[in-house]
């Protein structure tokens, strides 16, 4: 297991969410196969644009953003660089997760729609109360994946509490719900 860093190298206000696809895919070609490549949030659609590149054989989604299939696009969006603090725009984060800046311009491009056609291999999305619409259900039913609704549990929730884990470790084995 890699855990993987999608700033790592990058200059955040000047990335993109190409650069981020980027990042995953040269860190999956160091890995050996069979790979499952698993993301949360904005890494979710970042893992669901680099799965083909990365030659995953498996998703992992944890309440990704949806790409445009799920959410349309928005073309007025202005496309601009910089950095925002994600706390002043989501909210305070748990108690001993540590923030950091974000690319302004990645969170646009994600605003604006990013296609994804495809998945190229089975997927499982993981879900909650907070966002079970368009981060759970839609993204399970547009592209046939599996799908782990954890009630009780927001989106934080889905990588602090052990449940998350459990449901990617019971579809990894085959043995899901």
């Amino acid at each position: 297991m890699q855990a993987i860093d999608l700033q790592a190298g990058l200059a955040v206000a000047h990335a993109s969410m190409s650069n981020y696809t980027a990042v995953l895919h040269r860190t999956a070609e160091l890995l050996p196969q069979p790979r499952v490549v698993c993301g949360w949030s904005m890494g979710g659609l970042v893992a669901m644009l680099a799965a083909g590149r990365a030659a995953a054989q498996g998703l992992i989604l944890l309440e990704p953003s949806p790409p445009a299939e799920v959410q349309g696009t928005d073309p007025a969006i202005e496309l601009t660089e910089g950095t925002f603090d994600p706390e002043q725009e989501y909210g305070p984060f748990p108690y001993g997760v540590p923030g950091r800046s974000e690319s302004v311009l990645a969170r646009r491009e994600r605003k604006r729609g990013l296609s994804v056609p495809t998945l190229p291999c089975p997927a499982l999305v993981v879900y909650g109360d907070e966002f079970a619409a368009e981060r759970g259900r839609s993204i399970g039913e547009r592209y046939g994946a599996t799908e782990a609704y954890l009630p009780g549990l927001d989106h934080w929730g889905l990588v602090l509490d052990p449940r998350g884990r459990e449901a990617a470790a019971r579809w990894l084995s085959g043995s899901e719900e």
